[in-house]
């Protein structure tokens, strides 16, 4: 599969210049193409497109999610986190990205809790809308993603835990090379419920 990693100016009087050696998204804006999705952070303006689509899946993921809050479904909350959310990455304390295809926001990869020396570790947390399941598409945005957080921010290992019973995700993340690695009791406090969850790894063993 074709990965296409873009980085390019935000603003047009950008000459390219970095003189701290770091990749800089308040210069830079980047995104990941495969031959179906565009893996980005939002950008501003898009407040909308993630309340949207929190929105309309809300039943289908609230079974898998910590009870939503009124301020998921904003426009405007959104909006106002969006600056936050290229600050994390340019401080290598989260990447939460979104999925589109054909401009649609269908869902989310956040990879959270990024930590260096000496775990060099982050979480990995995931969603798709209801209409895209069983697609292949979660496996191809993870994919193109889960290469870039690793050489981005100098890791060895990606976490990802999944409810026993979301099979799907269990093998999403078996297609892409994590491997299980336990069962945590009542881990995660989920819709209201304390729920187990299955602990899994991607270990990046050129680290």
């Amino acid at each position: 599969m074709l990965i296409l990693v873009r980085l390019y100016p935000a603003h047009p009087g950008y000459n390219g210049s970095n003189s701290a050696g770091l990749w800089e998204i308040t210069k830079l804006r980047m995104e990941l193409t495969t031959s179906r999705l565009v893996i980005r952070p939002l950008r501003k303006g898009e407040g909308a497109k993630i309340a949207s689509y929190f929105q309309s899946n809300r039943a289908f993921l609230q079974p898998f999610y910590p009870t939503f809050k009124q301020d998921d479904f904003h426009p405007t909350t959104w909006e106002r986190h969006i600056p936050q959310i290229h600050t994390d990455i340019e401080w290598h304390r989260a990447a939460r990205l979104c999925i589109f295809q054909a401009d649609e926001l269908i869902g989310v990869a956040n990879f959270t809790n990024i930590h260096g020396h000496p775990r060099h570790a982050c979480t990995l947390g995931y969603s798709l809308t209801e209409n895209a399941q069983g697609k292949g598409l979660m496996v191809e945005a993870l994919e193109a993603a889960v290469p870039w957080v690793i050489n981005e921010f100098r890791l060895h290992r990606i976490e990802a835990n999944y409810m026993p019973r979301n099979e799907r995700s269990g093998r999403v993340l078996e297609k892409i090379g994590f491997q299980k690695e336990g069962l945590a009791k009542k881990y995660l406090l989920i819709n209201g419920v304390w729920e187990d969850h299955i602990l899994t790894a991607f270990i990046n063993h050129d680290f």
